[in-house]
């Protein structure tokens, strides 16, 4: 008997030390934030994304200053940073990713359709008839050839092949280049990518329509995502005061992703059931959506 309880001793102790380690692992003179040094809208070494702004008003709200982990968000990016502990936060990251430990979400974003105010089009959803006479963009493999799929629609598009290394080619940018140039009439693109290249190009929101795709019972499969602050698992301390970051701080996060033109949804806590978090709840579909 006494050796079952040194032993269970033995093993709170080891339990308590291993979660004292990964809060120490936590720099609390800086914040050491892993980031894309060149993958605008998000965030590039010059500071110029939205995950930049939102870091800097992070390390002001802790009083401490802010300081990167540069590495390209491609295969192996959070293996060679934050589970390195090169660094101790992931400004945005997509809820229910499993290589971290998510935060509550802090935006919503979506999928959608775009296309130039001058143009004659007046498409407000997928199945719009006009959408069959009409050069459709859209990214190969992305969630909204479901959509075109769906709608019979795969024989107007002019894909644009998948990339995930933005240094090789910017798919979004192309897009956006050959919507203005008449290429193409309408893109089927990331809605914070499609602003973005549209501003960088002299289109602000007064000369184009984002509609965004939500997720719906139509058998699209999934067109909205929830963004949140990632950190490695185990770090529930360091977890804890990012949500309440979050939750103190959400319209200043909001007036951020307004100035850079971002298109979001509204946050919508999904109904819960037993044993869910908020999070659980937003990626398991029970956000209602509209």
């Amino acid at each position: 008997m006494k050796l079952l309880v040194l032993l269970s001793i033995f093993l709170i102790n080891i339990d308590a030390l291993s979660r004292e380690s990964a809060i120490e692992a936590v720099d609390k003179e800086n914040l050491r934030v892993c980031a894309d040094p060149s993958n605008l809208p998000f965030s590039n070494e010059n500071g110029e994304g939205y995950e930049n702004e939102i870091a800097e008003l992070l390390g002001k709200k802790l009083n401490i200053p802010v300081v990167y982990d540069f590495f390209p968000q491609v295969i192996g990016y959070v293996r060679n940073t934050l589970n390195k502990k090169k660094c101790d936060i992931i400004i945005g990251i997509t809820a229910g990713n499993e290589l971290v430990l998510n935060t509550i979400p802090y935006m919503r974003w979506s999928y959608g359709m775009v296309y130039l105010k001058e143009s004659e089009i007046d498409v407000d959803r997928p199945n719009h008839p006009q959408l069959a006479d009409l050069s459709i963009g859209v990214q190969a493999g992305t969630p909204p050839t479901f959509v075109l799929q769906r709608y019979n629609l795969m024989g107007r598009v002019r894909p644009y092949n998948l990339t995930f290394d933005p240094r090789v080619a910017v798919i979004g940018e192309t897009m956006i280049e050959d919507l203005i140039d008449g290429l193409i009439d309408i893109a089927f693109m990331s809605g914070p990518i499609a602003s973005h290249y549209l501003n960088k190009k002299g289109f602000d929101k007064s000369k184009y329509v984002f509609i965004p795709l939500e997720t719906t019972d139509q058998g699209w499969g999934r067109m909205d995502y929830y963004t949140t602050m990632g950190v490695r698992d185990g770090e529930t301390d360091w977890k804890k005061k990012l949500n309440k970051f979050i939750k103190t701080n959400q319209k200043e996060i909001d007036a951020i992703l307004a100035k850079h033109n971002i298109p979001i949804l509204e946050l919508k806590p999904g109904k819960r059931k037993k044993g869910d978090s908020t999070t659980d709840a937003l990626i398991k579909g029970r956000a209602p959506v509209k």
